[in-house]
């Protein structure tokens, strides 16, 4: 909430100190001030993202649920643990999808590693390096493309989302909410959280404009804390491609080097290749 706070001034009769000192106690009370009231915005603002989302859903598509058409861009990421047959979705994340398809189609995402697993609920995968990190050299540019969210796509089970590895943008820009966000190379692969009875209720208690994305989640699983917070830009279709999700995502793990490190599988899980096509191409595949 903005305030104004009006600083009195004083008459016209007093020293220069004194007019030095009321200068510096004017200007530590609008900084204090203002502190304060960046203080408690920030923190709206981040429980505000992190617990609701607003979207404007009156033309609301939610594509992840239908069937690919045979001619609709789609791919086909063959690991060492099996296939995920995925549409991809460049009307919705037109940046995203250019650059994943170059990428792909020039090979860059060949013999890469799953170097990340949250034990049932996601992976993150496409790097060079088993922990995770981007070779030296990498070309930057790859890794800020500006983030891109649909209210048409959400972090449903077998959704490819693309997360942050940067912010642009001045003071003021943070303050108002203005920050550019970037993604990059790396993805993520979400499986699901489990839906208790307490995570059911709360996603049922949602308003009535929510409850086509409340079901979506409660019938096909998915994370919902990521919603609008990443770019999506494709989704697994067919039993084959989850049946690989699935035995990623409960590989057994080696332990974090340190706090908060990452918890690669075990035994190493490598992306062979990338094919891009039609969703025809790979249909086979999906429906095995």
């Amino acid at each position: 909430m903005a305030r104004n706070n009006h600083i009195k001034g004083t008459g016209t009769g007093f020293h220069l100190a004194d007019h030095k000192k009321g200068i510096t106690r004017a200007f530590l009370v609008i900084l204090i001030l203002f502190l304060l009231c960046f203080g408690v915005f920030s923190c709206s603002s981040y429980f505000g993202q992190k617990f609701q989302v607003y979207v404007d859903t009156d033309n609301m598509q939610l594509v992840q649920l239908d069937e690919p058409e045979p001619d609709a861009p789609a791919m086909c990421v063959h690991t060492t643990a099996g296939d995920i047959v995925a549409e991809l979705y460049p009307d919705e994340a037109p940046d995203y999808v250019a650059q994943f398809t170059k990428l792909a189609e020039s090979g860059y995402y060949d013999n890469t590693y799953i170097f990340q697993v949250e034990d049932g609920v996601y992976f993150e995968a496409g790097t060079p390096n088993e922990d995770g990190t981007l070779t030296a050299g990498t070309d930057d540019t790859y890794e800020k493309v500006e983030r891109e969210t649909s209210a048409n796509l959400w972090p449903l089970r077998g959704a490819f989302c693309a997360p942050g590895t940067s912010q642009d943008g001045t003071f003021w820009d943070r303050l108002t909410g203005n920050v550019k966000n970037y993604c990059g190379t790396r993805f993520v692969v979400c499986n699901s959280i489990v839906f208790d009875d307490s995570t059911k209720q709360e996603m049922q208690s949602l308003s009535q404009n929510a409850k086509e994305i409340s079901d979506a989640f409660l019938e096909k699983g998915g994370i919902p804390n990521y919603s609008q917070q990443m770019t999506i830009f494709a989704q697994a279709f067919g039993d084959e491609s989850f049946d690989t999700i699935d035995t990623i995502v409960h590989a057994k793990t080696k332990a974090a080097e340190s706090e908060g490190g990452n918890t690669p599988p075990a035994d190493s899980i490598q992306i062979l290749s990338i094919q891009i096509g039609s969703y025809s191409d790979f249909a086979d595949t999906a429906a095995n």
